[in-house]
């Protein structure tokens, strides 16, 4: 289920949707993290689903004090309007329930 950070959620039709593979070394996770913090991405929400490992963490693109309080989870979303380019962030593996 998407969670907005605003009050509804964006249209994103027309947007180029970004992913990393998820891997050993972590090196798709870690390019679309230099991507998301070199554009200086929005986060524009998150996903909440039993699909992936749980796990949370400090803000990794804190540049101020006041962001370092804000918290990471497994699967964000950041959003380039201007480009329209969306990032889906993925922190963890996928699980398999049964």
């Amino acid at each position: 289920m998407f969670v907005p950070c605003g009050e509804s959620a964006p249209d994103l039709a027309g947007y180029t949707l970004l992913m990393p593979a998820v891997s050993v070394g972590n090196v798709g996770q870690l390019a679309v993290d230099l991507i998301i913090s070199t554009l200086n991405m929005c986060k524009i929400g998150y996903f909440y689903t039993d699909c992936l490992v749980p796990m949370v963490g400090n803000n990794p693109y804190a540049t101020a004090e006041e962001n370092s309080a804000e918290l990471s989870t497994n699967a964000e979303v950041y959003s380039l309007p201007s480009k329209k380019l969306v990032a889906l962030q993925l922190r963890s593996i996928f699980i398999k329930l049964f």
